[in-house]
């Protein structure tokens, strides 16, 4: 029998891309973040944050959840955009026909 708890996940090895530069690290692990939103999301997930860093974690959690809408209602507009210029260029097919 083992006296060690076992891992929940597995540890992986983070490395940030060539050319580019570590522009945060979480303070419990030292993973390396290309922007201090990804380390605050990272640490409110991952680890039992402090007052500060809870507050950071809710901050980058709307701000993130502001950037999903935004995408969303991109993504609505533009398939609104694409059915009615289908729906337009059907009806010019069919006008030239009939």
């Amino acid at each position: 029998m083992t006296d060690h708890a076992p891992t929940l996940r597995p540890v992986r090895d983070t490395a940030v891309p060539d050319g580019e530069r570590v522009a945060a690290r979480c303070p419990y692990c030292e993973r390396p973040f290309r922007s201090d939103h990804g380390r605050d999301l990272h640490v409110g997930e991952r680890h039992d944050p402090t007052d500060a860093e809870r507050e950071r974690y809710e901050a980058a959690l709307e701000e993130e959840r502001d950037e999903l809408w935004l995408f969303h209602a991109k993504a609505v507009v533009a398939l609104g955009v694409i059915y009615a210029a289908t729906v337009i260029l059907y009806m010019a097919v069919l006008g030239t026909f009939f």
